[in-house]
């Protein structure tokens, strides 16, 4: 009997170090997975696929210092500014008598839990007659171990632009 409970209590001490053993094993899969190495590519121009627009009624000049300091109460920083014809072949984009530029932003990191979420945006401002046309494109990636997610949909952070953009050209 007393060889009986030697051998359980043994048993007992074996079981409870597979355990432990694999739940190490099973952490540092884990711990590799998690931290894995993805490369992440962040275009510096966003093509207008998916953009958000508006018109606003105010010159150009006006508009684009009301769009510069949205972008900077908002926390992006601005990275460069170009005309838009080395980057697009639309026919607006080469008339010269149009006033223009195109405004590009750093790219953003957000961490997350499993990975990590970069943002840029680039916002083109265009004369128009007597109104002025601020149009917004975002990308994101969310980069995390095994696969990059891609998007150019955000709709709270361009309403969040324009609202702004609006409120500075209000009349005071």
């Amino acid at each position: 009997m007393e060889r009986f409970v030697k051998e359980v209590v043994m048993l007992k001490g074996r079981q409870r170090f597979y355990k432990l053993t694999g739940g190490i094993i099973v952490l540092g899969f884990l711990a590799i997975l998690v931290s894995g190495c993805v490369t992440v590519q962040m275009p510096q121009y966003v093509t207008s696929q998916d953009s958000y627009q508006e018109s606003f009624y105010a010159n150009y000049d006006r508009t684009l210092k009301a769009t510069i300091s949205t972008l900077e109460k908002t926390g992006w920083k601005i990275s460069k500014e170009a005309h838009p014809i080395a980057f697009e072949q639309s026919e607006q984009s080469r008339d010269g008598q149009i006033k223009q530029i195109l405004i590009f932003t750093d790219v953003r990191q957000k961490a997350m839990f499993l990975g990590s979420r970069y943002m840029t945006i680039n916002v083109l401002v265009r004369e128009n007659g007597q109104r002025t046309d601020v149009e917004v494109r975002y990308y994101s990636t969310l980069s995390t171990a095994l696969k990059n997610f891609s998007s150019y949909q955000n709709d709270k952070l361009a309403n969040k632009i324009f609202n702004l953009i609006s409120n500075e050209l209000e009349p005071e």
